[in-house]
């Protein structure tokens, strides 16, 4: 009986560990919903809470609970401003595409592209943003802090891009991403109310990067403004090397983008 007890409880060792992991995911998932909520409906609050909770548990060794969700939401927040900028450039005439029959492939490289910048940028702005904020006189934040930042204000993006992207392909097709005239009333008005929401999202965005500073650093008024404003060079010194390589390449040609 003690040997059949012993056999019985190894056996279910295995499904025990899996439930408390599986519980512990559910449980990580929740707050960081929470976490989510209460940046988007009260920014400083939030923050404040989120960058606490990092803290204690940087502080005792553990793990923070948000995990990899700021990489991930600067990934997805960087695609969202890409796709942003394929409407919004096609809609001024800043960009057009040179070979419409190879533009599924261009949409999704744009997409990738703008993940790895919003990435890229992030890992920069951790880098920078602190000494900067310390020239502002501000509380030093540690890079992670600033991460954590730069990922929860991408949420609005994201949430647009999840919303939006569908809805473009499914009214207007793919010519949403060319500088093709759109003759259908319908296919229209959408294309306009979707870059009017994903501008909103981006303005949004940079709001909760304006309070994410303030709550990481203590600095307020224009001076939040200033160190928000480094996240901004920071993307901007990422795209704008690859840019520049590409308009000096393009020169002489007929499609600049």
């Amino acid at each position: 009986m003690v040997g059949g007890g012993i056999a019985l409880s190894r056996t279910d060792a295995p499904a025990r560990r899996g439930a408390e992991t599986s519980r512990s995911r559910s449980n990580a998932s929740a707050r960081l919903g929470l976490t989510l909520r209460s940046v988007l409906l009260a920014p400083r609050d939030g923050f404040r809470a989120a960058l606490a909770n990092a803290e204690r548990r940087q502080r005792v060794g553990l793990r923070p609970t948000e995990g990899a969700a700021p990489l991930v939401l600067a990934a997805l927040g960087g695609t969202a401003m890409a796709l942003l900028w394929l409407k919004v450039g096609a809609l001024i005439g800043a960009r057009e595409v040179c070979n419409v029959e190879y533009l599924t492939g261009y949409v999704i490289t744009a997409g990738v592209l703008g993940a790895l910048f919003g990435l890229a940028g992030q890992s920069v702005w951790g880098r920078i943003g602190p000494r900067f904020v310390s020239s502002l006189r501000g509380e030093a934040p540690d890079p992670h802090e600033l991460r954590l930042v730069w990922g929860a204000a991408a949420f609005p993006q994201v949430f647009a891009l999840f919303l939006l992207l569908p809805l473009d392909l499914l009214i207007v097709g793919q010519d949403t991403f060319t500088t093709a005239e759109l003759v259908d009333p319908v296919s229209t008005a959408w294309a306009a109310f979707s870059i009017a929401l994903g501008v909103s999202a981006l303005v949004w965005s940079l709001f909760l990067l304006v309070r994410g500073v303030e709550s990481s650093s203590g600095l307020t008024g224009i001076r939040a403004v200033a160190g928000a404003a480094t996240a901004v060079l920071s993307l901007g010194l990422v795209v704008g090397l690859p840019a520049a390589a590409t308009l000096l390449l393009a020169q002489g040609a007929g499609c600049p983008t």
